[in-house]
């Protein structure tokens, strides 16, 4: 009889209705032994038997929901490491494509640059060539009324 007062309530609860009574939650402990201890199928070694089985199967059952939680933890902390994966490899996609556009502005800047660097050496060299074809001619215009003065005299 003392090991239905060292049981859970819960435990009783189970006992008690596995015997065909219909204990309310609400019993006390000292109720659902009373209850079970009065029931007309009552036997201490049936009841110890069938209280262990409770027991065990209560046992079962939390183990068993300790291992599912667990479970979906570790399936939800695998998630959430898949997820900040993904997002590391996107972060690190879009930093390589700016990137690479950062190096396709720079390329198209040098190119413009020496773009306008050889225009700038052309212009330079058309100029230094009508300068000197401008000095030619000058040259020439010089020889010329110089040898038109020699003639005049």
């Amino acid at each position: 009889m003392s090991f239905l007062k060292r049981a859970r309530k819960e435990d009783l609860i189970s006992l008690a209705t596995d015997l065909g009574e219909k204990p309310a939650p609400t019993f006390s402990k000292i109720d659902l032994v009373s209850l079970i201890q009065g029931n007309k199928h009552y036997n201490e070694d049936d009841a110890k038997l069938m209280l262990e089985t409770v027991v065990a199967e209560r046992e079962e059952r939390f183990k068993l929901e300790a291992e599912r939680k667990e479970t979906l933890k570790m399936e939800a902390e695998r998630k959430e490491t898949l997820k900040m994966e993904a997002e590391r490899k996107e972060t690190l996609k879009m930093a390589a494509e700016k990137e690479r556009l950062k190096l396709a502005a720079e390329q198209e800047r040098l190119k413009l640059a020496a773009e306008q660097e050889r225009l700038k050496l052309a212009a330079e060299q058309e100029r230094l060539k009508l300068a000197a074809e401008q000095e030619r001619l000058k040259l020439a215009a010089e020889q010329e009324r110089g040898l038109e003065l020699e003639n005049c005299e």
